[in-house]
């Protein structure tokens, strides 16, 4: 493969861009597909930049991001690549095969398409909806496929088997928005056959934002073959992930399994989500070889594989932040045999080595990656909303934040149902995706005298069982921390919406703990009569860590003891719905991924969380102790005793 960052070195290749601007704009074309975009089209802008070399260094790469987040600067060049190209399609469009493709404008070119093996006698023709793109390095190689349909189920199963396909990227959800995008191609337990391949279905772990199977399939009595499916759960139909620390943890992942086979990536119709899935690898990989980044090449030459790879100017924004990510974090994850080893290098600060390891350096470099990936107002995403922080702009909203600029990002923020007249839905607070799928923690403030209903609202509406409080000794003199819980066992809390009700605590050395019984009247125009049981739950007034490393895992296996309900969510909560409780809430994420994933992932956990709430983790001695805790944790095996050899 051709690794020249000018583009004009490719301009021989098999397209013509005026008879593709021809095509493109001809009132015959139709563009609508699994995006349905109609503002997206590629033109022929790129023959201006033939001779410009549009190649990234990556240290410049967020200012980049950050100067043209409110302009129109990558609608501009993402419009100036072609969507498709003048090669030959004429096999995808033959009477027999239309009716196997999903979408009847995205057609294989026939030069690059995937050929299954024919047999006549057994009706199999050689095609399917897929394509080999290239990858970074010469001999590597991609097949980027529509998701299955009813019609080509077999077909698809039988490509996976026919190619040696060993990792399965999947970017959709089998239904979404009410449509069916994909057919399930794997057995719910058990072993289903597909055509004349048997597909056992081995081994499945679910975690926040991606499910990993193992699969085996057979065929005849032939050699077996395994293969792992990495399954994206978190990509919204016609939009991009909430965040771009997600998918690079994704990607981290898929790319730590070894293969000898061609990656297989599917979306719905295998060019949107999955073009951008391909172009995040090839980006990284160029970073790493070369120390630029070429978005513009990367997109003109996937588009000469498969036509529209990379379907809106979102998601080619978005993939500027995830490669800013995925770069910034190249590495950062420690499996458990490397902790000592990692753990020494950061711990030695040498200031005047530029590419020493380091818990400062590596702690302002995710800090400063956050910047910019946080969603912004851009003239080129419409999906995008007009202010991180609109939901604050109500005279009401801001009276119910303690800190100006402590605010809920409005991607994130939990919307409190209203249960009486005018009753509105704000709260300061953010949802932080935890380790289990569709399941979150939650980070707020200590409520004010004016939020104390709120606060409880938010514990019954989003069935929370555990709430990890600090600062509390500072209720006596903090003025705006409001009155919101019982006194004793004998004076309950109580106003005109909630009845708290506790049992005497149980002390140890690092909190407090006294189960609550919420009860919830009835509203306006009903009485004042108490009413059944809303909620019971556990609360926590745990004494502010010092950040020690023995206080703060001390305190983690109390929060592990109280979580006894898998699906009900934790509230952590301090004065400022940050310092603390951030920090427990992070630290709490870490060591359920050492549980699981027999790994450190301290920078994407850290940015991830920090891209939802910036105020998280805001010194280098919280994100220090972050790793301590995970070491002592490890070498104890108190709680966390099943740590080995990081493999699923």
């Amino acid at each position: 493969m051709v690794k020249s960052n000018d583009i004009a070195l490719h301009c021989s290749r098999q397209n013509n861009l005026a008879d593709v601007s021809a095509r493109l704009s001809s009132p015959g074309y139709e563009e609508s597909s699994e995006e349905d975009t109609d503002d997206e089209k590629g033109g022929n802008g790129y023959v201006t930049m033939l001779n410009k070399s549009t190649a990234l260094p990556v240290e410049t790469l967020k200012e980049y991001i950050l100067q043209h987040s409110t302009d129109s600067h990558f609608k501009d060049e993402f419009s100036s690549i072609p969507m498709a190209n003048s090669s030959p399609q004429t096999v995808g469009l033959t009477p027999g095969n239309i009716k196997k493709n999903r979408y009847k404008n995205i057609i294989p070119y026939d030069s690059s398409r995937v050929l299954l093996q024919a047999d006549r006698n057994k009706g199999q023709s050689d095609y399917i909806n897929a394509s080999y793109v290239q990858g970074y390095e010469e001999g590597e190689t991609f097949i980027a496929s529509q998701g299955p349909n009813d019609v080509i189920i077999n077909d698809f199963v039988r490509m996976l088997w026919e190619q040696k396909v060993d990792r399965v990227v999947m970017l959709t959800n089998l239904i979404e928005l009410g449509k069916k995008k994909c057919s399930m191609y794997w057995p719910g337990s058990g072993e289903k056959k597909f055509g004349e391949v048997t597909v056992r279905l081995l081994t499945t772990h679910v975690f926040a934002q991606y499910t990993i199977r193992h699969l085996r399939l057979s065929q005849n009595g032939k050699p077996a073959l395994e293969l792992t499916q990495f399954h994206f759960t978190a990509w919204p139909d016609k939009s991009v992930p909430k965040s771009p620390w997600g998918l690079v943890d994704f990607h981290q992942r898929v790319m730590a399994v070894p293969g000898s086979g061609p990656v297989l990536v599917h979306c719905s119709a295998g060019v949107g989500r999955t073009g951008t899935f391909i172009a995040l690898c090839n980006l990284l990989r160029e970073a790493e070889d070369t120390g630029k980044m070429n978005f513009l090449d990367t997109l003109w030459k996937l588009r000469q594989d498969r036509m529209h790879t990379i379907q809106t100017v979102a998601q080619y924004v978005y993939l500027h932040k995830a490669a800013l990510v995925g770069h910034t974090v190249a590495g950062s994850t420690i499996q458990v045999k490397d902790m000592n080893a990692r753990l020494a290098a950061l711990e030695s600060e040498k200031p005047d080595t530029k590419s020493a390891l380091s818990y400062s350096r590596e702690f302002e470099a995710v800090v400063a990656v956050c910047d910019a990936t946080i969603n912004q107002s851009n003239e080129s995403t419409k999906q995008a909303d007009e202010s991180v922080y609109q939901n604050t702009s109500g005279v009401a909203d801001k009276m119910k934040n303690r800190l100006s600029n402590i605010l809920p990002n409005q991607t994130f923020r939990p919307v409190l149902q209203g249960e009486a007249n005018k009753e509105d839905t704000y709260i300061n607070a953010v949802l932080v995706p935890n380790l289990i799928q569709n399941s979150y923690d939650l980070l707020t403030q200590l409520p004010l005298p004016s939020t104390v209903t709120d606060f409880w609202r938010l514990v019954t509406q989003f069935d929370v069982g555990l709430v990890v409080a600090f600062d509390m000794d500072s209720g006596n003199s903090d003025e705006t921390i409001g009155d919101f819980l019982p006194k004793s066992e004998k004076k309950p809390f109580e106003n005109d919406r909630y009845l708290v009700e506790t049992e005497p605590p149980r002390e140890s050395t690092v909190a407090r703990e006294f189960p609550l019984t919420v009860h919830q009247k009835a509203v306006s125009g009903m009485g004042n009569s108490v009413r059944q049981v809303k909620k019971t739950l556990t609360f926590l007034a745990c004494k502010n860590p010092k950040l020690d490393p023995e206080c703060v895992l001390e305190l983690q296996e109390k929060i592990k003891s109280c979580r006894t309900n898998e699906t009900s969510h934790t509230i952590f909560a301090c004065r400022n719905g940050a310092d603390h409780s951030g920090l427990m809430c992070v630290q709490s994420i870490l060591l359920d991924r050492l549980e699981a994933d027999q790994c450190l992932t301290v920078p994407l956990v850290v940015g991830g969380i920090k891209a939802i709430r910036p105020q998280v983790i805001p010194t280098v001695d919280q994100y220090k102790c972050l790793y301590r805790v995970l070491k002592l944790a490890h070498e104890s095996k108190n709680v966390y005793g099943n740590v080995g050899d990081g493999s699923l």
